[in-house]
């Protein structure tokens, strides 16, 4: 038993002492690649040199037989990693499967040619040609495309991890399914492309050109777009949940369906763009632009519209449960049927807006403008509503039980059948309001208010005494 356990020792020290000796390498292999990583990997006997034309077309014909006849030991799989192809002549070349890992082709030309699952992880593309290349399920991973032509190329499935494609030219081309995770295309022209299903969680597309480019279902998340092109995009279902899109052109993109929890839409240009159904909780959209917008059905929960101009904007049956809409100008908007619970803001503009039926018990409105605004049967019960103005507002059948109204201008408002049961009507400006058929309304409530000849009253109230120092808000 002690022969046993000195063994055991014995190789359970040999076995930590190789762990600590591996430990540095291992870590190494855990860090994403780079062209320098490739180094220990590449056995390519024209690694770091350069390969004469004549000499680089017999291993490309060679290749092609490869792929053609692997069993034939005769031709070879192209090896040229870390080669120098610096403005090589490659068009129309077939290096599908081709060794190319870290090789330096800055300002090759590889029009047309096939390089499908290629390994190019580190390869050095800077200002190539891959016009009408064939780059599909390529290994990409830390490549260096900037400004790279890559138009009408297909990548589909093309592994661009942490690859560099500043300024890269991209449009028309289709890379459906591929991942860009960490990539940077800041500046990218990807006007017209197809991008369905890819995945661009954490890249960098900063004053990208997107304009017309099909992202539906694409992963977003974490992506930066600041003052990004998206006009006329296709986001259906996109994954942009915490991206950065401030400053971004998004005029008539379609994100029916698409996730923005938490994303950051400052400043942003969504004027006629499709949000109907979007997740737009706690999103920001401070001094955005979403005029004509369709919001339908979407969840603003939480989301900030300070400034936000939405006139126009169609929010049937949207979720603004706990929105923030200080200065928010909803001039000519559709709320019909809308949930308000606990949305607050000042100086809301409400002007015309359809307010019919919506449900919004204790939200919080000072110094509004609801002038000539449809509320219909709308549920503002225990609503803040002080200093705000209801000008020829219709409220016909509204619920304003225990709002406060305060210092509230309801001139010419028509209230038929509207509920006021402990409203705080102090101060608060009824000229020629209609209060002919209201329910819940007391003289004591009355007499705090102020009123003119014009103001209709039910048959069981008189008129208080005018009120002489009440303001009469425009």
């Amino acid at each position: 038993m002690k022969i046993t356990y000195v063994r055991v020792c014995a190789v359970h020290s040999m076995l930590i002492a190789v762990l600590a000796i591996s430990m540095p390498a291992n870590t190494q292999a855990a860090e994403p690649s780079q062209a320098s990583k490739h180094s220990t990997l590449c056995e390519s006997p024209y690694k770091q040199k350069p390969v004469p034309p004549k000499q680089l077309q017999a291993i490309v014909e060679s290749h092609g037989q490869w792929l053609e006849h692997r069993e034939n030991p005769e031709f070879r799989r192209a090896d040229l990693c870390q080669a120098d192809l610096r403005h090589a002549k490659l068009a129309g070349a077939d290096l599908e499967r081709a060794r190319l890992e870290g090789t330096l082709l800055s300002q090759a030309n590889l029009r047309e040619s096939d390089l499908s699952q290629a390994s190019l992880a580190g390869a050095d593309l800077t200002r190539a040609v891959l016009k009408d290349s064939n780059l599909t399920g390529a290994d990409l991973r830390h490549a260096r495309l900037s400004n790279a032509n890559l138009f009408r190329a297909i990548g589909d499935e093309a592994a661009l991890y942490n690859a560099v494609l500043t300024g890269a030219q991209l449009r028309e081309s289709t890379f459906e399914r591929a991942h860009f995770e960490g990539a940077d295309l800041t500046s990218a022209d990807l006007t017209d492309a197809s991008f369905v299903d890819t995945y661009f969680y954490g890249a960098n597309l900063a004053r990208a050109i997107l304009a017309g480019t099909d992202l539906m279902g694409a992963d977003l998340r974490r992506t930066v777009l600041t003052n990004a092109k998206l006009q006329q995009a296709n986001l259906q279902g996109a994954l942009l949940d915490g991206a950065q899109l401030d400053g971004a052109l998004m005029v008539e993109a379609d994100l029916e369906s698409a996730y923005l929890d938490g994303t950051s839409l400052v400043g942003a240009n969504l004027r006629e763009a499709i949000l109907r159904g979007a997740d737009l909780r706690y999103a920001n959209f401070r001094s955005s632009g979403l005029q004509q917008a369709d919001l339908e059905g979407a969840n603003l929960e939480g989301a900030q519209l300070i400034k936000a101009k939405v006139q126009s904007g169609k929010l049937r049956m949207a979720i603004l449960y706990t929105a923030v809409l200080d200065q928010t100008d909803f001039r000519d908007a559709h709320f019909y049927r809308a949930v308000l619970i606990g949305a607050r803001g000042t100086g809301t503009i409400f002007t015309k807006a359809d307010l019919s039926e919506i449900y919004a018990p204790k939200a919080q409105f000072h110094h509004a403008q609801f002038n000539e605004a449809t509320m219909e049967s709308a549920n503002l019960v225990a609503a803040d509503l002080k200093d705000s103005n209801f000008t020829r507002a219709n409220l016909a059948h509204a619920n304003l039980q225990e709002a406060n109204l305060r210092g509230a201008t309801l001139a010419g408002a028509d209230l038929t059948g509207a509920q006021l049961d402990k409203a705080d009507l102090h101060r608060a400006t009824l000229h020629g309001a209609n209060l002919a058929s209201v329910s819940g309304l007391t003289q004591a409530q009355l007499n705090t208010a102020c009123l003119d000849e014009q103001t209709k009253l039910p048959a069981e109230l008189s008129r208080p005494a005018p009120c002489a120092t009440a303001k009469t808000k425009h």
